[in-house]
């Protein structure tokens, strides 16, 4: 995977300067850029350039979604989504009953498919099973993204806090290097 030099954000931005009650102009003082810039961004007429893109994660730290879509957009679709379509309802407990859904139908499918062959003697029929079971679990970690998205922003815990809490006792379980 690759991080993208530029990309196009302006829902992202539209979003940030919704949800923070912010103006153009607040946004150019606080990345330092111009109100042009802004405008542009915000309507996709330019991209954002993957250092502006860094700062303003550092600036806007506390805005897990628009964060995210910076991080879905940059990163070229390897990072889950913001989901916020017509079938989304972005509340907590919506988001909750949704990733349990989607981690259940993963941990069935996992069930139901076999990793004991070595991938290089499967036949396309478990390749395709192995295929699904991936897309089960990418559907339940884009819920599971977005929960905690959800959660960071109602509850003020922020995913990279917990995320720094939690390396220690990776690192002890052997989990990371």
């Amino acid at each position: 995977m690759t991080i993208k030099p530029s990309a196009e954000v302006g829902e992202a931005v539209r979003n940030l300067l919704i949800e923070e009650d912010m103006t153009n102009e607040q946004m150019a003082l606080d990345l330092n850029i111009s109100k042009q810039l802004v405008s542009h961004y915000k309507n996709d007429r330019r991209k954002m350039q993957r250092d502006i893109a860094k700062q303003s994660i550092r600036v806007y730290e506390d805005s897990p979604e628009y964060i995210g879509e910076l991080l879905y957009e940059f990163s070229d679709g390897y990072t889950s989504p913001v989901l916020k379509g017509p079938a989304i309802e972005r509340h907590r407990l919506a988001l909750e009953a949704n990733a349990e859904r989607e981690i259940t139908e993963a941990l069935n499918k996992i069930q139901t498919v076999c990793l004991a062959k070595p991938p290089n003697i499967i036949d396309e029929h478990e390749k395709e099973g192995i295929a699904q079971m991936m897309d089960e679990l990418l559907e339940a970690r884009a819920f599971i993204d977005n929960l905690n998205m959800m959660l960071e922003k109602e509850y003020g815990i922020p995913i990279k806090k917990r995320i720094k809490k939690l390396l220690p006792q990776w690192k002890a379980k052997g989990w990371l290097l």
